[in-house]
């Protein structure tokens, strides 16, 4: 089913509020883990759960339109295995939430995850470059950013660069998803009523 002009309209939005909460929300969380009380950790479990749900939706709207409207299929492995990925992340960051016990080897899961996400994002923007289209202008600068967060993400200590970068191509994500709206496809302008 292809995508519509209202879903990429949304996607867009959902990406630029990803990229826009990204980095509060690091900061957030490094703030409330150190305080405690129930407060804070709910308050960590919606901003999880609510960029869990964002990028769930901007994600598998871009396999949509590189399906839809480029016959592109070469990342929905790597997509498929990001959106695992990111639900496993965030299933780790809630139970660290919900116990002190095992606290160290949620760390541990937490890091091992983030270098694994972070060879998948540098694999899946080195095959998005195989698209043979230029992504609206953006091919280039969407893939190079996933690749410098991936590689950010497996270096560990750079995670606030790769937060960073992850909000820039999240930005660029949102771009190319308001630029698919303008842009009808003629094989959907025919399938459109007459008024």
């Amino acid at each position: 089913m292809a995508i519509t002009k209202k879903q990429l309209d949304l996607a867009g939005w959902c990406s630029i509020t990803n990229a826009i909460i990204a980095i509060p929300s690091l900061a957030m969380s490094w703030f409330l883990e150190t305080v405690k009380g129930i407060g804070p950790r709910l308050s960590q479990a919606i901003l999880t759960v609510v960029g869990l749900g964002l990028f769930l939706y901007v994600i598998s709207s871009f396999r949509r339109l590189l399906n839809g409207r480029f016959k592109f299929h070469d990342v929905d492995i790597y997509i498929s295995l990001m959106i695992w990925g990111n639900v496993f992340l965030a299933v780790l960051s809630l139970l660290s939430l919900g116990t002190g016990k095992m606290e160290s080897f949620m760390e541990v899961l937490t890091v091992a995850a983030l270098i694994a996400f972070g060879i998948l994002s540098i694999m899946f923007g080195t095959r998005l470059l195989r698209l043979s289209g230029n992504l609206y202008g953006l091919l280039k600068p969407v893939c190079y950013t996933t690749i410098m967060s991936g590689i950010c993400l497996v270096t560990v200590f750079l995670l606030p660069v790769a937060i960073l970068a992850g909000a820039v191509s999240d930005v660029i994500l949102g771009v190319i998803f308001f630029r698919a709206a303008e842009q009808t496809p003629p094989d959907e302008i025919f399938k459109m009523p007459i008024e």
